[in-house]
């Protein structure tokens, strides 16, 4: 990946992320008379505050976008993992139609189990959802997948790979804290999606309106330019009951 587009790829990738946590830290310290008696959450919150501090100092430290194989990683895993859901979702819904329980368990995923998996295993689970996909082209069009976003999902496919073995394409020569950012950045994103999002899930019954809110704070809008990106409104307070 050519250097200068990482380097502004990476930083809008760690802003957005970082905007989103700091949204989900705001809303749930807000809230915290619901949840601060459940011990898990209180020790999930902890580590994600903990890691927002983290990444801010070293956001104030070394205010340089990184480049370089993690960098190169950081972006391409989070664009494979995004559109395979963006595809593996409507083969999902397309199955559950026709009653295909085969089909829907291995289109069956989320974001949480996807980070949990090893690099290969990441692109096999993209090139199994893209012969899925392929399979069954002609009833996905009514779902909004075409042949061209299976060829874009094999695309970012052969990018992530070429992140584990190919050539530094930039390197900034810069070590110590920047090179800290990516790998805080995505510690975060999986704590929050194999972690704190599974325990805020035992609110959906007994308090709808705080998990929607949970919901609305979890979502990564791209903002652009993270030169002129705006603070977030934090959701509106629940509430406890």
């Amino acid at each position: 990946m050519n250097g200068f587009i990482t380097a502004i790829l990476m930083n809008r990738y760690q802003s957005n992320i970082i905007d989103m946590a700091t949204l989900v830290s705001t809303y749930m310290a807000k809230n915290k008379t619901l949840w601060q008696t459940n011990t898990a959450i209180t020790d999930t919150m902890t580590e994600v505050d903990a890691d927002l501090a983290a990444v801010s100092g070293v956001d104030v430290k070394q205010a340089v976008p990184v480049t370089g194989p993690a960098a190169d990683k950081a972006v391409a895993r989070h664009a494979l993992e995004e559109e395979i859901m963006v595809v593996a979702n409507q083969i999902a819904a397309l199955a559950a139609k026709n009653n295909d329980a085969t089909t829907e368990a291995q289109a069956d995923l989320t974001l949480s189990k996807l980070d949990a998996l090893k690099e290969e295993d990441l692109t096999a689970t993209a090139a199994r959802i893209g012969a899925l996909a392929t399979a069954n082209l002609p009833a996905l069009a009514a779902y909004g997948i075409t042949a061209a976003d299976v060829t874009k999902l094999t695309g970012l496919s052969t990018a992530f790979s070429a992140t584990k073995t190919g050539p530094r394409a930039a390197v900034v020569n810069r070590k110590g804290q920047t090179e800290l950012l990516p790998p805080a950045v995505s510690n975060l994103l999986s704590t929050l999606r194999r972690r704190l999002d599974r325990q805020v899930s035992v609110f959906k019954a007994g308090n709808p309106e705080f998990y929607a809110g949970y919901l609305a704070a979890r979502v990564i809008v791209n903002r652009g330019n993270p030169a002129k990106k705006n603070t977030p409104t934090p959701p509106a307070t629940t509430p406890a009951k």
